[in-house]
C-alpha cells in the first residue's frame, strides 16, 4: 500500500467515524426524547387558525345557559332539554347532531324524562351519543354510556376520549376502540361518517391507515396503551380555528328558537352538523391544544375540529420512521463529506441554509399532511458542522496538503469508473446465507379440484394464493415460487433479517388464522372445508439467480430447503397443521409455544431430525392446549423409555389429538412386536 492510499483511507475512516458518532448521539437524544418539546412548539405554529368550517355549529352548554332564570344548573336538567334541541335541530335541516354529554345515570326526573330523549334518538337517527372508556386499578378497560332506557333506542355512539400529549395538549384522539360487545368509533368520526353518508368498510389498519371510506383514509399511529398493553389507533387532529372560532349557539337560544349566533347573526341549520357539549368553564371539559394560545378549548370544539378534518379530508400524519432515519443518514453522509472539502466561509452559509430549509420544508410538508421533524435534523447538521471542522483543525495541516497533492495527481489522471447499485442481485448465481425456508400444501387438492370446474378452479386459487401471500410479503418473507396450490417462500434473502424464523412462524400461524376464516366461507360456497399443510426448516442455503443469461429466477437451494418440504408433508403422518424442525424451533421457542413430534429419518438421509407442532405465541395459546402438551410430552418420554403400556394408555387418554393417536398405534405395534435393544426412537420414513 503506497503513502497516498494509506493516508486517503486513514482520512476517510476518521469522517466516517465521526459521522457515525454524530448518527449515535442524535439517536440517544431521540430515544430520550430531548427536544422532542421544540419539535411540538414548532409544530403548533403550523396549524391554520382561521379556518372553521360553516358546516359545523356548536350548540353550547354555556354560562347564559345554566343561569338560573334560563335553563339552570346543568345537573337539574331534564333530559328532554336535549330531546328538543334535537327536534328543534332536525326541524331546520341539519345533517348530523352529536351530543357531547355523557348519561349514565337516571334522570332526577324520572324514567318518564329519559323516554322522552329516547323517543327523539329513536325518531332521528342522525344523533350520535358519546361513549368514554377508563381503566380501573388493574388495568381493566371500563366503559361509561348513555343508561339502558336509552340504550334500548339503538342510538349511534362515539368515543370522547382524546389523548394528551406530557406538555398536556391535546393532539390525537382514538379512531375506533372495541366495547365488550361491538367496536365503535370516535365520536367526531361518527358523525362526519353520518355527513358524509359513507358506509363502514373493516375496522382494520393496514400499513398505518384505516379505510375510513371508499373515499376517505385516515393515516393512523399505533400507540401502546399502558394500562390495557394494546394497540390504541391514534389519528392527528387537524386543527382550523383558534378556542369559539366555530359558530356558536347557546342551548337556551335554541330551546327558545332565537337560532342566532354569540353576535346576533341568524344561524341556517341545513344540511349541517351540530355538536352540542359543554363550554362553560365550571364544567370542567377544557384541554390546552396547538391553537389555544394559553385558552383552554372546549372539548366539544376539538370534536369539532376533527369532524373537519375527516370530512375536508386534510388528514395529518407524522413523518415515518424510515423517512426520518434515511433523512437523517444522508444529511450526515452528504454534510460529512461537503464540509469535509469546504472551507468555513463556505461551509457556514451552506449549513445555516439547510437549517432554514429544514423549517421551510416542515412548512411544505404540513401542506401536504405530514409532520416531518425538522428539530433533530438541524441539530445533526449543526453537529456536523462544529464536528467536522474540529476534525479538520486536529488533522496536520502538512498532512493534509499531502494527502491532497497526492490525490491530485491521481485526478489528473483519472479513469471512467461506474457505480452499479446492488450489481450482487443482478449477476448470477447465489451466496449462503442462513434462512427459514416455508413450504405449504393444500390437503387432497387434486381430488377437489377434479371437481371444480376451470373458472371456478381459478378463482379459488387466485383468492387462496392471493391471502397467502399477502400475509407472507408482510411479514417480510421473500415468495419463491407457486406449484399448482403449493406455495414456497424463505425470510433472511434478499434482505438479511436477523428475526427470520420468528417471522416465518409468525406467518404460517397467520395463515393457519386466515384459512379458518376462508374455510367458512367456502363451506358456505358449497367448497369443502379444505385445509393446508406447512413446513417450516431454519439452515444454511445457497440464495440467488439461478438459469440462464436469458431467464433466471431468485430461490434457494440446498439440503435445507428440500427439508422443510418434507416436513410440510410428514404433517400428514401425524394430523398436524404446522411442522419446523428443531433448528427453527431452536431460534422461536421463548416466543411460540410448541411440542415435540418426534425424532425423525427421513428419506435418503441418515442424520435424525427433531421434529416440532408449532401451536400458536406465547401468551395466546388456551391453558387447556398447554396441559394437553404436558400430558403428552409425559406419555412421549414413557414411549421413548420404551414403557409402551403406560405410553399407550397415556396416550389414549387425550382423545382427539391425532399425534397421540399415531403414537398410541405405533405403541400397541411395539407391544406385539418389540423393537430391538438398540431402538434409538427413530421413526424412519421410507417415502418422501
Amino acid at each position: 500500500m503506497n503513502n497516498y492510499t494509506f493516508f486517503l483511507l486513514k482520512k476517510i475512516a476518521k469522517f466516517i467515524g465521526l459521522g457515525l458518532c454524530i448518527l449515535l448521539i442524535t439517536a440517544l437524544m431521540v430515544n430520550r426524547g430531548w427536544f422532542m418539546s421544540l419539535q411540538t412548539r414548532v409544530q403548533n405554529v403550523y396549524y391554520d387558525y382561521d379556518a372553521a368550517s360553516p358546516q359545523i355549529v356548536v350548540i353550547a352548554i354555556d354560562e347564559k345557559s345554566l343561569q338560573e332564570n334560563e335553563l339552570g344548573p346543568l345537573t337539574k336538567w331534564p333530559r328532554q332539554n336535549y330531546a328538543r334541541a334535537i327536534e328543534a335541530l332536525n326541524e331546520k335541516g341539519v345533517a348530523a347532531v352529536g351530543v357531547d354529554v355523557l348519561f349514565p345515570d337516571r334522570s332526577t326526573l324520572g324514567e318518564e324524562d329519559d323516554l322522552v330523549f329516547a323517543g327523539a334518538i329513536a325518531k332521528y337517527p342522525n344523533t350520535v351519543l358519546a361513549l368514554r372508556y377508563d381503566f380501573d386499578m388493574d388495568g381493566n378497560r371500563f366503559v361509561e354510556g348513555p343508561n339502558a332506557t336509552l340504550t334500548e333506542a339503538n342510538p349511534k355512539l362515539g368515543w370522547i376520549n382524546v389523548a394528551q400529549d406530557e406538555d398536556g395538549f391535546v393532539r390525537k384522539l382514538p379512531v375506533f376502540a372495541a366495547t365488550p360487545t361491538s367496536t365503535v368509533e370516535a365520536f367526531s368520526v361518527a358523525l362526519a361518517r353520518l355527513y358524509l353518508k359513507s358506509d363502514i368498510i373493516d375496522y382494520r389498519t393496514v400499513g398505518n391507515e384505516w379505510q375510513f371510506s371508499d373515499k376517505v383514509t385516515i393515516p393512523t399511529m399505533a400507540v401502546r396503551d399502558p394500562y390495557s398493553k394494546r394497540d390504541a389507533y391514534l389519528m392527528n387532529i387537524n386543527y382550523f380555528a383558534k378556542p369559539k372560532s366555530y359558530t356558536t349557539v347557546s342551548m337556551a337560544d335554541l330551546l327558545k328558537g332565537n337560532l342566532v349566533d354569540g353576535r346576533g347573526n341568524p344561524v341556517d341549520f341545513t344540511g349541517k352538523i351540530a355538536l352540542i357539549g359543554p363550554t362553560a368553564k365550571g364544567l370542567g371539559d377544557s384541554y390546552l391544544s396547538p391553537v389555544s394560545e394559553g385558552v383552554q378549548m372546549p372539548g366539544v370544539e376539538i370534536h369539532a375540529n376533527n369532524v373537519q378534518t375527516i370530512f375536508e379530508n386534510k388528514f395529518l400524519s407524522d413523518q415515518s420512521r424510515m423517512s426520518f432515519w434515511l433523512t437523517l443518514i444522508i444529511l450526515a453522509a452528504i454534510n460529512v463529506a461537503l464540509f469535509a472539502l469546504l472551507k468555513v466561509r463556505y461551509a457556514l452559509p451552506i449549513a445555516l441554509a439547510e437549517m432554514v430549509g429544514m423549517i421551510v420544508a416542515g412548512i411544505m410538508a404540513y401542506d401536504s399532511g405530514v409532520f416531518l421533524n425538522v428539530i433533530y435534523p438541524d441539530i445533526l447538521i449543526l453537529f456536523c458542522f462544529i464536528g467536522v471542522y474540529l476534525l479538520r483543525f486536529i488533522i496536520e495541516q502538512k498532512e493534509r496538503r499531502f494527502i491532497e497533492g497526492a490525490f491530485g495527481h491521481y485526478v489528473n489522471k483519472a479513469v471512467i469508473a461506474q457505480i452499479i447499485k446492488n450489481p450482487e442481485l443482478l449477476k448470477l448465481g447465489g451466496d449462503k446465507r442462513e434462512i427459514t425456508v416455508f413450504f405449504s400444501d393444500i390437503e387432497g387438492f387434486t381430488t377437489v379440484s377434479e371437481k371444480m370446474k376451470p373458472e371456478e378452479l381459478v378463482s379459488f386459487l387466485n383468492e387462496y394464493l392471493g391471502e397467502m401471500t399477502e400475509i407472507i410479503l408482510g411479514k417480510e418473507g421473500t415468495l419463491d415460487k407457486y406449484e399448482g396450490d403449493a406455495i414456497m417462500a424463505f425470510w433472511g434473502a434478499p434482505i438479511p433479517v436477523s428475526a427470520h424464523a420468528k417471522n416465518a412462524c409468525e406467518a404460517a400461524l397467520a395463515n393457519q388464522k386466515k384459512l379458518d376464516e376462508l374455510r367458512t366461507k367456502w363451506v358456505k360456497a358449497g367448497l369443502p372445508a379444505l385445509r393446508v399443510r406447512m413446513g417450516l426448516n431454519t439452515g444454511a442455503a445457497v440464495v440467488g439467480n439461478m438459469g440462464s443469461a436469458n431467464r433466471f429466477n431468485y430461490t434457494a437451494m440446498g439440503d435445507n430447503v428440500n427439508l422443510a418440504s418434507r416436513l410440510e408433508g410428514i404433517n400428514k403422518e401425524y394430523g398436524t397443521g404446522i411442522a419446523i424442525s428443531e433448528s427453527t424451533y431452536s431460534q422461536v421457542k421463548d416466543d411460540f409455544v410448541c411440542r415435540e413430534l418426534d425424532l425423525i429419518r427421513v428419506k435418503g438421509k441418515e442424520k435424525p431430525v427433531r421434529i416440532y407442532e408449532l401451536i400458536g405465541k406465547k401468551g395466546e395459546v388456551k391453558p387447556e392446549t398447554v396441559t394437553l402438551i404436558g400430558f403428552y410430552e409425559a406419555a412421549l418420554k414413557s414411549y421413548r423409555e420404551k414403557n409402551f403400556l403406560a405410553a399407550s394408555q397415556a396416550f389414549a387418554q387425550l382423545e382427539g389429538d391425532k399425534p397421540s393417536q399415531v403414537f398410541a398405534k405405533r405403541c400397541s405395534e411395539f407391544m406385539q412386536n418389540p423393537p430391538p435393544e438398540e431402538w434409538d426412537a427413530v421413526y424412519t420414513f421410507t417415502t418422501k
